[in-house]
């Protein structure tokens, strides 16, 4: 039995629903403070009951998840002060030429490496900091950048089994071998990834043209001149930023909790920047204090998963799952294509990993009434996920964290503006992959 088979009553589950469809469209007009959209949405869900407040805190905030996005926040900001971001992308940009197409490219690329080989989380950290200071150094828009990059993360995780959650639980919930995966859906990978840049490429080549004057200007600046005159804080915030990621590449091997690795990292950097916190509790200014508490974006994550989790708790998305795969009648070729659909939208429409959760189960009863293989069934399940991901900017952890920095930092990417181009190219990255089941996987 599943949680979403014993949920609250159906007005409850209703009311979970036009609470969060609400908070989701306050969210994409962007015309309220998310944050406080998020938790208003949450305390709706709890003040009637949709979702348990012990259940809320315990289950669906997800503290160890909070805390590694937290400690990500801290650890990026306090290593930018470095320098060392802006001097490799001076580097990279100076080498290029501000060949901008190329730069987005070669960026997105090694985000969709970094996704597939480590984890999209990461590649979203390491990547997202130099997008932002290139696309300021060639006074372009970033939303390019930022569009080509989480389309490439959200991909290029699926291609192995190590790329992101919902791959790692589907690959253990299907009994898929690592090379197995990467021999199924590595060319469909490549060709979505190809599919990406061309779009992109259409889409934006007239506009991502640098000025004349900024070339000029940039060009003359060298890339050392970004770099932070303290060199022990250089060195030490390096060390620190270095050994923290490793030892996140490494946490599966060594078993370690990578919210623990994380929160180690940004105390550690904090402790190097003591003068400062001690500067602001001299002065008592607190304000600055919830300043950068609201930067972390930690209210609205939290937020936001409670109302996630009160949708899982309230049986929605279960029941979209079911009654989905009544559909199918038991045809794996057309279950494994309803599957590649059901799964891009519900993962667009709320976090991948509950809908995943939820989809999991249900997979499994299938898998014992059907005498044929339903391998299809988990290369859908995967493949769906990966593009549904990239759909909006809370589709995902990732996305979350990419947004919430780029709002940290001034850029502030719109969820309409994301959408408006996102959601197109992955409805056509949908129908070159469902092409590509029925020639190849089915």
């Amino acid at each position: 039995m599943t949680e979403f088979s014993h949920g609250p009553v159906m007005w409850q589950a209703v009311a979970a629903l036009l609470i969060f469809a609400a908070a989701y469209i306050c969210i994409l007009i962007e015309k309220w403070d998310r944050m406080y959209t998020a938790l208003g949405g949450a305390c709706l869900m709890l003040i009637l009951g949709i979702v348990p407040l012990q259940k809320a805190l315990t289950t669906y905030a997800s503290w160890p998840i909070l805390i590694y996005l937290v400690s990500l926040f801290i650890i990026s900001s306090l290593f930018q002060k470095t320098g060392i971001i802006s001097y490799i992308v001076s580097s990279i940009v100076r080498k290029y030429r501000m060949r901008a197409l190329t730069v987005i490219i070669s960026l997105s690329l090694l985000a969709a490496l970094i996704s597939a080989l480590l984890d999209s989380l990461m590649a979203v950290v390491v990547i997202v900091p130099f997008i932002i200071i290139a696309s300021r150094k060639m006074r372009l828009l970033p939303a390019p950048f930022l569009i080509s990059m989480l389309l490439s993360v959200h991909i290029g995780g699926a291609a192995t089994i190590m790329g992101n959650i919902p791959s790692r639980m589907l690959g253990a919930s299907g009994h898929i071998s690592a090379g197995e995966m990467f021999i199924q859906l590595f060319p469909l990978i490549c060709l979505l990834l190809a599919v990406v840049y061309l779009i992109m490429w259409l889409i934006y080549r007239k506009r991502l043209v640098a000025a004349e004057a900024h070339m000029r200007e940039l060009l003359s600046i060298k890339p050392s001149s970004y770099l932070s005159p303290h060199k022990e804080f250089v060195l030490g915030s390096s060390i620190i930023t270095g050994v923290t990621l490793v030892v996140l590449c490494l946490h599966g091997l060594l078993a370690w909790s990578p919210a623990y690795i994380t929160a180690s990292g940004a105390i550690a950097l904090l402790a190097m920047n003591y003068k400062d916190i001690f500067e602001v509790i001299r002065n008592k200014d607190f304000g600055a204090v919830w300043h950068h508490l609201r930067e972390t974006q930690w209210l609205f994550f939290l937020g936001l998963f409670i109302m996630v989790g009160g949708l899982t708790y309230a049986g929605f998305s279960g029941f979209i799952a079911n009654r989905g795969l009544e559909l199918s009648q038991g045809s794996i070729p057309f279950l494994s294509i309803l599957l590649l659909w059901l799964n891009s939208f519900g993962t667009a429409m709320m976090d991948n990993i509950p809908f995943i959760a939820a989809m999991i189960p249900i997979v499994d009863q299938m898998e014992q009434l059907v005498e044929t293989s339903t391998q299809p069934m988990w290369w859908a399940l995967i493949v769906g996920s990966g593009i549904g991901s990239g759909v909006t900017l809370v589709s995902s952890i990732a996305s979350l964290y990419a947004a919430s920095f780029t709002y940290h930092d001034g850029v502030k990417l719109k969820q309409s503006e994301y959408v408006m181009v996102a959601a197109p190219i992955c409805f056509v990255l949908l129908l070159i992959s469902t092409l590509y089941f029925k020639l190849f996987l089915l």
